[in-house]
């Protein structure tokens, strides 16, 4: 049975084209936000693009068998924000990994709290993923007004 090994979130994977080993960009623990208006719409969505990675580690007998990964992501109210799934196999016999990674735009920011990220494999038991970084609201930045200068 394949094994999660690593899920996370982050700003941008990049897979090496010859050696297919990933490298990942600025991993999510908070985001903060900086808030110019309160509060914020019910569906409010940062224009943000940033991926999912997920690595399986498998068994030789897994060779040549197909899965399917589902993955979902809750927003910090609680709601589904996205869904997805992408099917996998192991080919060779010298890499028994899967690594899978799905971009993402838009990130959504409608509340303060945790974005949570669950995957699994679809129809094999024990094999739910869960990640979650926080969305944390930063107060609008105070302009002081300058002083004022008189020329004498």
């Amino acid at each position: 049975m394949p094994k999660l090994m690593i899920l996370t979130a982050c700003e941008r994977v990049i897979i090496d084209r010859t050696s297919s080993l990933p490298s990942l960009i600025n991993i999510f623990q908070r985001m903060n936000i900086q808030l110019q208006d309160a509060p914020l719409a019910e569906n409010a969505v940062a224009p943000t693009k940033w991926s999912v990675f997920s690595l399986w580690v498998h068994t030789p007998e897994e060779r040549g068998i197909e899965y399917t990964q589902r993955l979902e992501i809750i927003g910090p109210s609680g709601s589904k924000f996205a869904d997805g799934m992408t099917t996998f196999k192991i080919s060779e016999i010298d890499d028994l990994q899967s690594k899978n990674h799905v971009d993402i735009l838009g990130l959504p920011i409608n509340a303060e709290g945790f974005i949570k990220i669950r995957v699994w494999l679809e129809g094999v038991a024990d094999t739910t993923g869960e990640y979650q970084f926080f969305v944390k609201y930063l107060p609008k930045e105070k302009h002081e007004a300058e002083p004022a200068t008189t020329d004498r």
